[in-house]
Order: structure tokens, then C-alpha cells, then sequence
């Protein structure tokens, strides 16, 4: 599936607007992905949780706060997508951990299947693929 700026309307997607919520949010915005995802597998779960954490933090720290939190949950094969989209410019881009961070992407990278960034005139998409099992 390809995952684009413009792909919120596509069949299939939940979209969550965060534009103008602040850190605590982040709390609302990870409940909101968890009722959507209730039918998968709790380790399933968790782990999208986490990066549905970490992308929207991400996006607070690097791409000047989300905008929305899209998911999609494919059942055959049972298959998540996590996207966040900000106004940033900056390339999300795996580094070696130091004091001031780099642990969150290189975490979101081992708990997926597959993540990337789609770019746009407005901003980018930072998407994350995650392999599952219905519950």
C-alpha cells in the first residue's frame, strides 16, 4: 500500500486531527489508536502503541508538531500502517544513540515491517508498517 500526504481519504484509513494539541495529548491521540486497533493481538498491539508514541513525538520535537494520526488496519494479511503528518521539513533519518536521543526511530525501525517518509508541499508523512494477528 502506498502511504501519501493525500491518502487519508482512501478506503480503509481512521483519521485523528492533533493539529494544535499539545505534549499531554499524546495520551488521547495513543487512546484513540488503541480502540481503533482492539481486535489485534496484545503484542500487536503494544508495539504499534509504541510507535504511534514515538512518531508523534517525533513529530512534536523535529517537524514543528503533527497535524493527524492516520491508521490502517489491512485484516488479509493482517497488516497496521501508523502515519503522522506534520508541517516539518527535516528527514527523519536513523542515527547512533547519544545523550540527546536517536533511540526512538532506530526503536520504531525494529518493530516494524517497514517505515518511510512521504514528502509534500506542506510537509511530510512519517509512515510505519507493522506485521500482525488478529486477536
Amino acid at each position: 500500500m502506498r502511504v501519501s500526504w493525500n491518502g487519508a481519504d482512501q478506503p480503509g484509513w481512521q483519521v485523528l486531527d492533533v493539529a494544535g494539541t499539545d505534549r499531554p495529548g499524546l495520551t488521547a491521540a495513543r487512546r484513540w489508536a488503541e480502540a481503533k486497533l482492539g481486535t489485534i493481538r496484545e503484542t500487536d498491539l503494544i508495539d504499534t502503541l509504541i510507535i504511534v508514541c514515538e512518531l508523534l513525538e517525533n513529530a512534536y520535537v523535529h517537524g514543528g508538531g503533527p497535524r493527524q494520526l492516520r491508521i490502517h488496519h489491512a485484516h488479509d494479511p493482517c497488516e497496521v500502517t501508523v502515519a503522522v503528518a506534520d508541517v516539518g521539513g527535516g528527514e527523519p533519518k536513523l542515527r547512533a544513540p547519544d545523550s540527546r536521543g536517536g533511540r526512538g526511530l532506530l526503536l520504531v525501525d525494529q518493530l516494524c515491517l517497514d517505515w518511510g517518509v512521504s514528502r509534500h508541499d506542506d510537509g511530510k508523512l512519517v509512515w510505519a508498517r507493522v506485521g500482525c494477528s488478529e486477536g
